[in-house]
């Protein structure tokens, strides 16, 4: 159904799309280059003669890794004959930096450019205390040259380490060369130029109200929205690291085969005898300490509907961990519930395997990689927020782009809790829009009070008592027009006829504003009850939650807004990669998950590789880098291949158009760039 589905994309987008992928790359790649000149020139002064570099022996399911930072290697490499050592060439400059031995005249010797200087000295920076403390004893030779480091740092301390590599040799080089010239060489018609959205767009919705910002709308089509008019306003809005929130992308007549219990009996009908017995008992995560505990399926599913306590009394959140399996997921997706396939928006672009868009998509199916989905992801939610132990995903952000599908929601009221109906009918509706987090568009209207449930800051102390009564007149009149404007920009309250609408709660920030973001957690690692080690790193600990009462601290000392909304039943949630993010389950909820990566966040994934990269080596976050090396040579490979069929096949001349002047030109001057591009395999 998916290549059926691309099949059906016009040629001239694909073009189009192949184009931007390769522009998107290239500077991947080339700074891949740029560092193989410079230690192929280092070898060649240091052996005095030609070379011809040993060629690694990696299995197609095997992964090598630096012995230093721990993160994959990409091609070439340093490599000790003896202990079998391998040293990235990032640890490599690095430990050059370290040991004050500088290559930055090689690059200029061979006629290419050094690696951005401002980008490699942030990174030698963090990593020269790593090599001057743990390493002081192992240091690059004054002529360049790499020792192995002594036994006690891991190696054997006898030999200098020579440079290898993983691929057939100058297969980058080929591939730089092929990519400039076709993305410089060719003239892209534009299939699908996107005009700027009006504000007064419908599918535009108010999420965040930042002063003096242009970024507080969210683009939020619906499924028919984006079957109908394209890709081309969802790129526009994601190029600016926006998330974007897909409406209606099914119908209440599915809610019921999503069901826990229903996905159950789907995977035993699909797995084999083995799998069967291993899901009977599960492994949860308790949100009330982050412990993982063992439980038998049916009795979380049991407390999916009606509800689990601790014995001490609160209620007992869990969230399913790695139940069920990549593997099952898929294939209880593909053979079960079809319905995902035709109905996920954009999985045509998007699909871990197929999509067209995908970058990370384009390594070959054996290379080992991380799991990319579909997943599916089980939890308990309540939309009352407790005093601790709610189920929430924690702040962090990924080097992917994600979506999350709500697919199916169930209330539940444990032990004296307040529903969602019972809140509103005590409170009114404050609070209910307050979560909603949805500001007026109009711009001569004055900005809503606070009307969080945390109360009052103590700043707010010294207003006085008549401002008070005033905000509240005002606070009364407000909600009335706020709801009605919800109601109007997200169309029905339900997604999904006859069900509540809100399953999760949303915060997600800006990627700009992680800097601010970050001082302000570790500013106030106290409140949070961790200790201080555990808030130095904290997107990347997932380890803190921040609540009303945090966000109006964080809106107060460092001007940082996120956007804030709800995500209804038969939503997508669409999240570019390096956006911290956060979700609170406000009902026991069943989402579908997916990770890709579009051409508009490499640059992106490149930034957070570099950071990850620094992390200490037992950090989990070393465990789910993405390979974005890699991934965009073989993108780049990928491309180029597609696009010599999509221009070359004299089969296609008819739906390109050559019988259109216009495209004729266009062809017939890209094509000789095409016949140029000579790709060899890896």
């Amino acid at each position: 159904m998916i290549k059926v589905r691309i099949r059906e994309i016009p040629v001239l987008d694909k073009l189009q799309y192949h184009y931007c992928l390769l522009s998107s790359v290239l500077p991947v790649i080339k700074k891949i280059h740029q560092e193989q000149c410079s230690e192929v020139e280092l070898e060649r002064k240091l052996r005095r003669t030609e070379i011809d570099l040993f060629r690694a022996k990696v299995n197609a399911d095997e992964q090598m890794c630096c012995n230093f930072c721990r993160i994959p290697i990409v091609d070439y490499h340093r490599h000790c004959p003896n202990c079998s050592y391998d040293l990235c060439l990032r640890c490599c400059q690095d430990l050059r930096g370290a040991s004050s031995v500088g290559v930055e005249d090689i690059g200029n010797e061979t006629g290419e450019r050094t690696p951005d200087k401002e980008t490699s000295m942030g990174q030698v920076s963090k990593l020269k205390l790593n090599f001057l403390d743990k390493f002081s004893g192992w240091k690059a030779n004054s002529d360049g040259s790499i020792p192995c480091p002594p036994k006690e740092y891991g190696g054997c301390g006898h030999h200098s380490l020579n440079l290898n590599r993983i691929f057939k040799m100058n297969w980058v080089a080929k591939l730089v060369k092929n990519v400039e010239e076709m993305v410089s060489g060719c003239k892209v018609y534009d299939v699908e130029s996107s005009e700027k959205t009006e504000l007064n767009d419908p599918r535009l919705c108010q999420f965040a109200d930042r002063e003096g910002s242009d970024d507080n709308l969210l683009y939020c089509p619906s499924s028919h929205d984006i079957k109908a008019e394209g890709i081309a306003d969802f790129r526009n809005h994601w190029s600016k690291g926006e998330p974007v929130i897909v409406k209606e992308v099914f119908d209440s007549s599915s809610i019921s085969s999503w069901d826990p219990m229903a996905i159950w009996r789907g995977i035993q009908e699909t797995a084999d005898e083995k799998i069967k017995d291993e899901t009977r008992m599960v492994k949860a995560i308790d949100c009330l300490d982050w412990s993982e505990v063992d439980i038998e399926l049916d009795q979380f599913i049991k407390g999916y509907t009606e509800g689990r306590t601790h014995e001490n009394g609160p209620p007992e959140m869990l969230k399913l961990k790695d139940w069920p399996s990549p593997g099952a997921s898929e294939e209880f997706l593909m053979f079960q519930r079809p319905e995902f396939i035709s109905k996920l928006p954009l999985l045509e672009y998007i699909h871990s395997r197929l999509g067209l868009l995908n970058v990370a998509a384009k390594l070959p199916h054996y290379s080992l990689q991380n799991d990319a989905g579909p997943k599916i992801y089980l939890s308990y939610g309540t939309y009352e927020e407790l005093d601790r132990g709610n189920s929430v995903t924690n702040l962090h952000f990924k080097m992917r782009d994600m979506v999350y599908l709500l697919v199916h929601t169930c209330e539940v009221k444990v032990n004296g809790q307040r529903t969602k109906k019972d809140i509103l009918k005590s409170n009114g509706e404050s609070e209910v829009n307050e979560s909603l987090r949805d500001y007026e568009t109009r711009s001569d209207e004055k900005r809503l009070p606070d009307l969080s449930i945390d109360g009052p800051d103590m700043d707010d102390e010294s207003e006085s008592t008549s401002d008070v009564h005033e905000d509240q007149e005002t606070e009364t009149t407000m909600i009335a027009e706020k709801s009605a404007d919800f109601e109007q920009l997200n169309g029905d309250s339900r997604d999904v006829i006859g069900n509540p609408k809100a399953g999760a709660c949303w915060d997600v920030f800006r990627r700009q504003d992680v800097p601010k973001l970050t001082e302000y957690l570790q500013k106030h690692w106290r409140d949070f009850r961790k200790p201080e080690s555990a808030v130095m790193r904290p997107l990347y600990d997932e380890v803190v939650y921040l609540n009303e009462h945090h966000k109006r601290k964080l809106r107060q000392e460092f001007g940082v807004v996120p956007w804030s909304f709800e995500q209804n039943l038969g939503q997508a949630v669409f999240l570019p990669a390096g956006c911290p993010f956060q979700v609170r389950n406000l009902q026991s909820n069943v989402q579908l998950g997916l990770d890709f990566l579009f051409p508009e966040s490499v640059g992106e994934a490149v930034r957070l590789a570099e950071d990850i990269r620094c992390l200490p080596n037992d950090h989990d976050g070393k465990l789910q880098i993405l390979e974005v090396g890699k991934i965009s040579l073989y993108a780049a490979s990928s491309a180029i291949k597609e696009v010599q069929k999509l221009v070359l096949d004299p089969k296609l001349g008819a739906e390109l158009g050559f019988e259109d002047p216009n495209l004729t030109s266009a062809v017939s001057e890209n094509l000789e760039v095409v016949k140029r591009s000579q790709i060899t395999c890896a």
